[in-house]
């Protein structure tokens, strides 16, 4: 019986965020994730409150360690004028993240079809 290599190594769990950001995307296709945080659909419109819900509701779904809502007290707008830098400093583990859930909910607004 010969042994073959997989075409792929095999990984138990997603090496970096962007891959756990993909992962989750995946298996959660099916289904808008964006449905049960009940937002403003347009990110533009949120108030500091949306935005503590958002950063809540991430960090459940994601399993992100715990931030600190001081770090986000601003509204959708000024979420709007953050850098993926300016995400990192906030969050070291997660920022990645993060930014790119905000840069797909503010895409998705700006050219819908509605």
């Amino acid at each position: 019986m010969a042994l073959h290599a997989a075409e792929a190594p095999i990984r138990y769990w997603p090496a970096s965020e962007w891959d756990r950001f993909a992962a989750f995307k995946s298996a959660h296709s099916h289904q808008n994730c964006y449905e049960d945080d009940k937002l403003p659909k347009d990110p533009r419109q949120w108030t500091r409150e949306d935005v503590n819900h958002w950063l809540t509701h991430m960090i459940t779904i994601h399993s992100l360690p715990e931030v600190p809502s001081s770090r986000f007290l601003m509204n959708g707008k000024a979420l709007c004028l953050m850098s993926p830098n300016m995400f990192l400093t906030r969050v070291p583990l997660g920022g990645k993240l993060l930014y790119k859930d905000f840069q797909l909910r503010l895409s998705a607004a700006m050219y819908s079809c509605n």
